[in-house]
This record gives C-alpha cells, structure tokens and sequence, in this order.
C-alpha cells in the first residue's frame, strides 16, 4: 500500500510542478545539451554521440521515464591556431503513460579562440564561446489519462466520462536559444583544467497548451569545473562536477574516473567512477538524491559508456534503491591532419 501511495504522490507532485529540462547523470557524454561550448571540443575531426536514459521502471513498470538525445559536431580550423566547431542536437523526453513529451533540436555554432600553446608539444590552452538556436514542442497522449471527477467511490472504479478540453495536444512550436562559454588549460597529455558556464532558454519561451495561456520554461543555468590528474604512468584521474539551476530546481553532481591505460598504438583504456547527485527536496534543502556507478570503455575511435543511479531519496524503499540507467556511445574520427589537429582535454 505504501508503494502505491508512493507513487501517486510522485504523480501528484510532478502535475505540480513547473517545467524543467531532463538531466543526465552522463553530463559529459551529452556536451550539446549541457554546455553549448562545449561543441567542437574533442581531439578528431568529427564526433557523433548518442545517449539513452530510463528511470523509475521499478515504480511505473512498462512505462518508466524514457530521455535519449543525439549530437553530431564538426571542427574547421581558421586563422592560426583558431577553430570553429558547427553541431546539431536532437532530444526527446517521455514521461510515464500521458506520454508528456519534450521534442527539442538544436544548431550550434562555436568559436575556439587559441590563448596559449602550452610549455609542452602536448598543450594547450583555449577559451571558447557558443551559441545554440532551435525550436522545441511538447505534447501528451489524453486516453491514458484520467480526474478525480471520473472515479466512482461506491464501485471504486473509473465510471464516468470526463469533462475535460484536450483540443491541443500538441504546444505550439517555440524558438529556443542557448549560450554558453569554456576555459581550458593542457598541461600535459593527461593533466588538464577546464571550467564553463551556460545559460539556456535565454527568452524563456512560451510552452503553454493554451493560446490564451502564459507558461514560460524557466532558464537553466550550468556551472561546471573538471580536469585530469596524473596518478602514475598509465593511471590518472579525472574528476568533475556540475551545477544546475532552474527556477526553483537546484542540481548538484560531483565525482571522478578513474582511467587506465596501457599507452599503448591505438589505444585501449579503462574508466571507472563514481558520482554523488544532489538536489533540493521542497522546502528541506540540498538532500542527496542518488549514488552514481559508471564504467567507460575506450577504443581509439569509439568509446562505450554505462551508468546506473542507485536511489537514494525518500523514494528508496520504494524503488528498492533502483534509479535510471543510462548508455552512451561515443565515436570520434582521427583528424585529417595536423592543420585540423587541437589538443583538447578529457572529459
């Protein structure tokens, strides 16, 4: 009884709430949707990345919560040391059986101003600035949804019709518009600084069902700082954090990998990490909200990514301490030459 009571006060409180964006625990392997700047940063002449996440099947069953996105991003050198990075972005969200859909599609544009070279052949050090434009609709399925006007206490069944107007189940499509910036410093092949900011939805576009209706999707503001550290020959760690900041909606999550590596010609290596997500729970503050294992493996164009969110909210009881799970791959080409070549660090 109490899993039930559970879950209906998860719906209740999510028809509650305002509209925000979905989050990945592999914010890194999603760098469209997370910093705009961070298009155009990686060592190869094209990367393409898709990640796909699920939640909550212990709760809802054969209709979890469902996000995947897609990115493809390329990198053209001009000037002397200077790049421009160019990539498209696609995101869909569901969420349990309304089906309330989040379809978003982005063009990014980024600038990659060189600042340093570096002591070593190695190094590097740039600041990047990015823009995104794209437009965006939600939408929801009516017949698997129903009002408290329908249910009939003497039968305990849904008996009655309901009353309610779903004409538009479809929002109009909105303009959207990202912007975003990252400093990074390579010391070394594997010993690295970068740190980034970005703030979506800048003209916080109408997202209302209604044409006589008014719901703005509030800005979300990123923070973000990470690097590598060298632990020994082939060993290095790779810690990061990020903050997330949406109306009344606060995220926090922090961790490292760790990478092993036999240096070895077409390299194969290993990461395995661990993360602490944090979020604030109404009115009792920042309460940690899930545990993240992750595990990367590398190959010198692909590499394949799989984490899981162990719950640690109110909710664990519940779910068993089951979270979301989540798969990324990644594939970055090898550059066609040292003219198309930057030293980027890890992410």
């Amino acid at each position: 009884m109490k899993k039930y009571l559970l879950i209906g006060l998860c719906c209740w409180l999510f028809q509650l709430a305002k509209a925000q964006d979905p989050r990945f625990s592999q914010f890194l392997h999603t760098p469209h949707h997370t910093n705009p700047a961070l298009i155009g940063v990686y060592e190869g002449s094209f990367r393409a990345a898709i990640t796909y996440r699920e939640q909550w099947n212990t709760l809802f069953a054969n209709v979890p919560f469902r996000t995947s996105t897609a990115s493809f991003d390329v990198r053209r050198p001009v000037g002397k040391g200077d790049f421009v990075g160019i990539g498209v972005a696609l995101l869909q969200d569901k969420v349990h059986v309304s089906n309330f859909t989040q379809d978003r599609a982005h063009l990014g544009l980024s600038y990659m101003k060189q600042l340093g070279r570096g002591r070593y052949k190695s190094g590097a050090q740039y600041l990047i600035v990015a823009g995104q434009v794209g437009y965006g609709q939600n939408g929801f399925d009516a017949p698997n949804l129903w009002f408290s006007d329908q249910f009939d206490v003497t039968t305990t069944t849904i008996a009655f019709p309901t009353g309610e107007n779903f004409d538009n189940l479809r929002s109009p499509t909105f303009m959207d518009f990202n912007a975003g910036l990252l400093w990074y410093n390579l010391f070394d092949k594997n010993k690295s600084i970068y740190v980034g900011g970005a703030a979506h939805h800048l003209t916080q576009p109408d997202i209302s069902f209604f044409e006589d209706g008014e719901r703005s999707l509030e800005r979300r503001y990123v923070a973000q700082i990470g690097g590598e550290l060298p632990l020994s020959d082939g060993l290095s760690l790779l810690p990061s954090f990020m903050g997330m900041q949406q109306g009344s909606a606060t995220n926090l999550i922090a961790g490292a990998n760790v990478r092993y590596t036999q240096k070895e010609w077409k390299e194969i290596a290993l990461r395995l990490g661990g993360w602490t997500h944090v979020a604030n729970k109404l009115e009792n503050g920042l309460l940690l909200d899930a545990v993240v294992v992750m595990a990367v493996l590398e190959t010198e164009r692909l590499a394949i990514a799989a984490s899981y969110d162990l719950n640690a909210s109110n909710l664990s009881r519940a779910t068993n301490a089951r979270g979301a799970f989540e798969l990324s791959l990644i594939y970055l080409n090898p550059p066609k030459g040292r003219k198309w070549q930057v030293n980027c660090p890890r992410f």
